[in-house]
C-alpha cells in the first residue's frame, strides 16, 4: 500500500510538471510509466522528455493511445442499456395510451351526454401526457444517437497513433465539403518512410508515424489531423485562408527535419527525417477527386526532393481562344 500510495504522489507531481491536466487517462500515463514495468514504453517515454521537454496531451494520447475496441466495448453494456430503456419507455407510453383511449372510446359509446365531456377531457389529457413521454423519449434517441456516433469514432481511431482512422477523416471530408461548400485538405507523407521500414522493420515505421503525428498535430492545430489510405496522414483544412495552412504545414516540415531521431535498441542515429505534403482545395470536387489531386502535389513535392510543401495555385489559368 505504501508503494502504491507512493507512486500516486509522484504520478501528481509528474503531471504537475509536465503541466497536465488531472484526468484518469493522464493519471494512468503517469503511472504506467513511473511504475516502470513496461521497459519499451518508458524508453519511448524518456525519448520525448529526453532534454527537458515537456509531454504535450496530444504527446500522451500518440503514446498510448490505448485499446479503442476494449473501450468501446466496455462501453456498448452501457448503450445497450440506453436502447433498451428507450424502447421500454416508448412502449409504454404507446400501450398505455391505446389500452385508455380503447377504454375511453368503449365508454363513449353508451355515456350520458353530462358525462362526454368529461371523457373528452380525459382523452385530450392522456394524450398530452404521452406526447411529452414521447419528446423525451426522442431526446434519448438523440442522446443515443451522439453516443453511438462517439462510439463509432473511437472504433475508427487508428491504434498507432490515436488519430481518427481513414473511414473517419473522409466521413470528415465529405461533412466539411457538403457544410462549406469549399475546403482544402494536406496529403502528407515520411520522406524517407519505407526504405527505413525496409532496412529497420514495422517498429520502426510506428516509432516514425508516431514522431511525425506528434508533429503535425502540434503545428497544424485546430486543423483536423488523421490517417489516410496510400500516405500515412491527411490534414483537414476548413478555413479559406490557404497561406496559414501552407505555413503551418511548412513549420511541421521544419520541426520534423530538426529532430533527433535514434535507434532505441543501439542508440545510433538513424538520420534526417522529413516530411512532404501536397495540398489541394475541393472547387467542387468530390472527396475522392480531391484526395488524388493531393498525391499528385504529395508526389511533385518528393521529385523535388522532399521536406517541402507543394500547393495548388490558387487561380487555374485558362489559355485564351486562338482563332
Amino acid at each position: 500500500m505504501v508503494k502504491q500510495g507512493g507512486i500516486g504522489i509522484r504520478a501528481i507531481r509528474f503531471l504537475d510538471d509536465h503541466g497536465l491536466d488531472h484526468t484518469p487517462d493522464h493519471y494512468a500515463f503517469a503511472h504506467r510509466y513511473l511504475a516502470g514495468q513496461d521497459r519499451p514504453f518508458a524508453a519511448a517515454v524518456n525519448h520525448e522528455i529526453e532534454g527537458g521537454v515537456r509531454l504535450r496531451a496530444d504527446s500522451v494520447r500518440a503514446l498510448m493511445p490505448g485499446d479503442p475496441a476494449a473501450a468501446t466495448a466496455a462501453n456498448f453494456g452501457e448503450l445497450a442499456t440506453q436502447l433498451l430503456g428507450l424502447l421500454t419507455n416508448t412502449a409504454s407510453a404507446t400501450g398505455d395510451l391505446n389500452r385508455d383511449l380503447v377504454k375511453t372510446a368503449a365508454a363513449l359509446v353508451s355515456a350520458e351526454p353530462p358525462r362526454v365531456r368529461n371523457l373528452v377531457v380525459f382523452m385530450i389529457e392522456r394524450t398530452a401526457e404521452t406526447e411529452a413521454s414521447l419528446s423525451a423519449a426522442l431526446r434519448q434517441a438523440q442522446a443515443l444517437r451522439d453516443t453511438l456516433n462517439g462510439a463509432r469514432d473511437d472504433i475508427g481511431r487508428d491504434p498507432v497513433t490515436g488519430l481518427p482512422g481513414v473511414d473517419s477523416m473522409t466521413r470528415r471530408l465529405e461533412a466539411s465539403i457538403a457544410d462549406a461548400g469549399n475546403c482544402a485538405i494536406a496529403i502528407v507523407d515520411i520522406d524517407q518512410r519505407a526504405q527505413l521500414t525496409l532496412e529497420h522493420g514495422a517498429e520502426m515505421e510506428q516509432r516514425l508515424l508516431k514522431a511525425a503525428s506528434l508533429t503535425l498535430c502540434a503545428a497544424c492545430s485546430p486543423y483536423q489531423v488523421g490517417r489516410w489510405g496510400d500516405a500515412p496522414f491527411l490534414v483537414l483544412v476548413d478555413d479559406p485562408d490557404i497561406a496559414t495552412a501552407i505555413a503551418r504545414l511548412e513549420a511541421a516540415c521544419a520541426d520534423m527535419a530538426s529532430r533527433n531521431l535514434k535507434r532505441r535498441e543501439t542508440d545510433e542515429p538513424i538520420g534526417r527525417i522529413t516530411l512532404s505534403a501536397g495540398v489541394a482545395t475541393t472547387r467542387g470536387r468530390d472527396a475522392g477527386q480531391v484526395a488524388a489531386a493531393a498525391m499528385r502535389l504529395l508526389a511533385e513535392a518528393k521529385r523535388a526532393g522532399g521536406n517541402r510543401v507543394v500547393a495548388e495555385p490558387r487561380l487555374i489559368a485558362v489559355s485564351p481562344n486562338r482563332a
